[in-house]
């Protein structure tokens, strides 16, 4: 069959998609930020999963107006034609979408994928923040009836914390009256800033002496999905230094963002201090002072 007749054969029209009644409707969870109505459909000839996004209705706080729009990947790939995105709706928490997406996935194994969608509001220049996300396990679901489209409308279960943490950061750090040895290992689960989901960070180190930077290094640019670097520093302290006035902060920064402004370069940032830091970077940080000498290596939160 030459791609003429695969286009002719494999259609859906609107129409089939807006008939399909409400299959499934989630329980209601008192967590919920919203609702979203997906209609779903798998052709087994074109091993292609169509997905519809229909309305998206928001519950946020009274007054609150955001800039929505869903990202969709099918799970557990993560790659380039597995993730695709909706358009921007400007100021609103209630709109319906009706844009249309397909999926290359074999009959075989349309059962062992997750659709996940995520509801983000576009920031026009600082970190697009996750709204929520509903994730549909295929497995649940019968696709033997090319002509019914399954259609769900689900509750948005609000992001964790709403975006309190965008990953994670391994750092080992050996603290003397001296010097400060700090090691960039490996950072997991970066969030990107926009909507196209690519993301090559790097680390920025900054040492403060009270208000005074004292040192300033960067580690290279990490291959992305590994996010391991491997770089060590060794930074010595002015003379009469105390350590309860030092402060160590790791900036994790996005290499592909080439716009003037520094805010969206950012990805989020660590904090190592007795002073100015706190929680995760406040333990590691006492525990390395307590053990001069001694290496200490954890995981950090990446803060916004």
């Amino acid at each position: 069959r030459n791609d003429s007749d695969t286009e002719s054969h494999f259609s859906y029209t609107s129409e089939s998609f807006h008939r399909a009644p409400v299959a499934r409707f989630c329980a209601p969870d008192a967590s919920s930020c919203g609702t979203i109505v997906v209609s779903i459909k798998f052709y087994h000839f074109a091993k292609r999963l169509a997905v519809r996004v229909g309305e998206v209705e928001l519950s946020l706080t009274e007054g609150v107006v955001v800039n929505p729009y869903v990202k969709l990947h099918l799970l557990p790939e993560y790659r380039r034609g597995n993730r695709q995105t909706t358009r921007v709706k400007r100021n609103t928490t209630q709109y319906v979408c009706d844009e249309d997406f397909l999926f290359g996935v074999g009959s075989r194994e349309v059962g062992a994928r997750n659709l996940s969608l995520q509801v983000y509001d576009y920031k026009s220049n600082t970190r697009h923040l996750c709204i929520g996300r509903v994730s549909v396990p295929l497995e649940e679901y019968s696709f033997k009836d090319e002509d019914k489209p399954l259609s769900l409308k689900q509750h948005i279960i609000p992001a964790r914390e709403t975006q309190d943490c965008f990953g994670s950061l391994q750092v080992a750090l050996t603290v003397t009256t001296e010097s400060i040895r700090l090691a960039i290992l490996r950072a997991e689960g970066l969030v990107p800033v926009d909507m196209h989901g690519s993301i090559e960070p790097y680390c920025r180190v900054l040492v403060y002496n009270g208000s005074e930077m004292v040192h300033k290094k960067k580690t290279c640019i990490a291959v992305e999905r590994t996010f391991v670097w491997q770089e060590c520093f060794t930074l010595d302290l002015p003379e009469k230094t105390l350590l309860c006035d030092v402060s160590v902060t790791i900036e994790v920064r996005d290499a592909l963002r080439n716009t003037r402004s520094t805010s969206y370069l950012l990805l989020g940032r660590v904090i190592l201090s007795n002073s100015v830091a706190s929680g995760h970077g406040l333990v590691q940080w006492e525990h390395a002072c307590s053990k001069r000498g001694t290496t200490v290596t954890e995981w950090q939160p990446i803060q916004p």
